[in-house]
C-alpha cells in the first residue's frame, strides 16, 4: 500500500493568495492562523489538484484572485518513486488548462482516481442538512474515482437527460410531440441506469459496514447508524418509468423519474439522522462518513489518499481527537494536512504524533 504524498505546491492569484509556494512533510502538515489567513484556501488548491475542481464552489472563475487576470496552481505528486507534476491554470474569459506532466488532458474526467484526495470540512453538513443533490454528488465523488465504467456512463446519462428535457420543452412551446424523438433519448437513459443502478447498490452495500465502524469508534458502540439507497429502480426498470410517467413529464416539461431524483438516507437508529440527530451526533456522523470514504478509496485504488481536515478540532472533542492521534501513529492514514486557528493546540497534537511533521504559519499572509 503506497502513500500520495504532495511535495511542492504553488499558488499563483489563487483566491486570497496573491503568490505562496510550500514544501511540505510526507506525513503531517498544519496550517495555523486566524480566520480570513487563507489555510482552507490552500486545502482548497491541493483539491483542485487531485480533483480538477474547488471542494466549495463549481465556478472556476471564483477561483481568481480579486482583481487578477488569471491563477495558477503548479504541484509535484509521489506515488512511490514516481513524481508527477501537475499545473492548473484559468485566464479569465479563457477555458480551464489542466495539465500532467506537461501534457493536457482530452478530458478532464481521465484525472479522477489518479490522485484521490478526502476533504473534511465544515461545509460537509451540507449532505445531511441539503436535499438530494448534495448526497448524489457526494454519492458520484466517490464511485467516480475508482469506476471509470461508472463515470462514462453518469455523464452519458445527464447528456441524454439534459436532451431530453429540451425537447420536452419544446414540444410544450410548439404544441407538437414526436415519439420516435424522445425514443432516442429514452433508449440511451435506460442503458446507463442499468450501469449507474447496480455501482450505486454494490457501493452501498460495501460502505455501509466501514460507515458503521468509524460512527462506533465516534460516538460509541450503543448509537447504531446506517444507509438506505432510496432509488425508484429497486420495483421499476426506466424504460417503465419513462413510459408510465411520459403524460406527467410532457406537463412538467422535464423527466420527473429515474436516476437523477434518486437519494441516501442517513439513519440513527433506522430514523433519518437530520430529524433525530442531535447537532454533535450530525458532526460525528460527517466525521465518520469522510473517514469510511477514505477507507473505500484506499481499498478499491491501492493508495492511501491525500486527507485534508479543515477546523477538524471544531468537530471533535479531546477524546476523539486523541483517537484521530492513535490512527496517525498507526501509519492507517498517509499525508495530512490540518488546518487550526490555535497554533498551541496544533503544537499538542504535533507532538502526541509519532511522525514527520511541519506547521506552517499562515498569519502573515492574511
Amino acid at each position: 500500500m503506497h502513500d500520495l504524498i504532495l511535495s511542492d505546491l504553488r499558488l499563483v492569484h489563487f483566491k486570497n493568495h496573491t503568490s505562496i509556494d510550500f514544501s511540505f512533510s510526507p506525513k503531517l502538515n498544519a496550517l495555523v492562523g486566524l480566520n480570513g489567513a487563507g489555510k482552507t484556501t490552500i486545502l482548497d488548491a491541493i483539491h483542485v489538484l487531485c480533483m480538477t475542481k474547488s471542494y466549495f464552489h463549481n465556478s472556476d472563475a471564483y477561483n481568481i484572485q480579486f482583481n487578477a487576470p488569471f491563477f495558477v496552481l503548479e504541484g509535484k505528486m509521489n506515488i512511490e518513486e514516481v513524481q508527477t507534476p501537475i499545473y492548473c491554470g484559468l485566464k479569465k474569459g479563457e477555458k480551464k488548462v489542466f495539465k500532467t506532466d506537461d501534457s493536457e488532458y482530452a478530458k478532464l474526467s481521465d484525472h479522477l482516481g489518479r490522485f484521490p484526495v478526502v476533504m473534511i470540512s465544515p461545509y460537509d453538513r451540507n449532505l445531511i442538512t441539503d436535499g438530494s443533490e448534495a448526497r448524489r454528488k457526494f454519492m458520484d465523488s466517490v464511485i467516480s474515482q475508482t469506476n471509470k465504467g461508472y463515470l462514462k456512463a453518469l455523464l452519458s446519462y445527464n447528456r441524454s437527460l439534459s436532451q431530453r428535457n429540451a425537447l420536452l420543452k419544446y414540444f410544450a412551446a410548439n404544441r407538437t410531440f414526436d415519439g420516435s424523438m424522445l425514443q432516442v433519448y429514452d433508449e440511451q437513459l435506460a442503458l446507463n441506469s442499468k450501469i449507474i443502478y447496480s455501482s450505486r447498490l454494490s457501493f452501498v452495500r460495501d460502505f455501509e459496514p466501514i460507515l458503521k465502524k468509524y460512527y462506533a469508534w465516534m460516538a460509541g458502540e450503543k448509537e447504531l447508524v446506517g444507509i438506505d439507497y432510496k432509488s425508484s429502480l429497486h420495483e421499476n426498470s426506466m424504460e417503465n418509468l419513462l413510459r408510465e410517467n411520459l403524460e406527467k413529464d410532457k406537463v412538467l416539461q422535464y423527466t420527473s423519474k429515474g436516476i437523477h431524483r434518486e437519494d441516501l438516507i442517513f439513519n440513527l437508529h433506522q430514523e433519518p439522522i437530520n430529524r433525530v440527530g442531535s447537532q454533535g451526533q450530525q458532526k460525528s456522523f460527517v466525521v465518520a462518513l469522510k473517514l469510511a470514504v477514505f477507507d473505500s478509496l484506499k481499498l478499491s485504488l491501492g493508495i492511501k489518499p491525500i486527507l485534508l481536515l479543515d477546523d477538524i478540532f471544531d468537530k471533535l472533542d479531546s477524546n476523539r481527537v486523541e483517537g484521530l492521534i492513535r490512527l496517525v501513529n498507526e501509519h492507517h492514514f498517509g499525508q495530512i494536512f490540518i488546518t487550526d486557528t490555535h497554533s498551541e493546540r496544533t503544537e499538542f497534537m504535533i507532538k502526541s504524533v509519532n511522525e514527520e511533521a511541519k506547521v506552517f504559519d499562515l498569519s502573515t499572509n492574511e
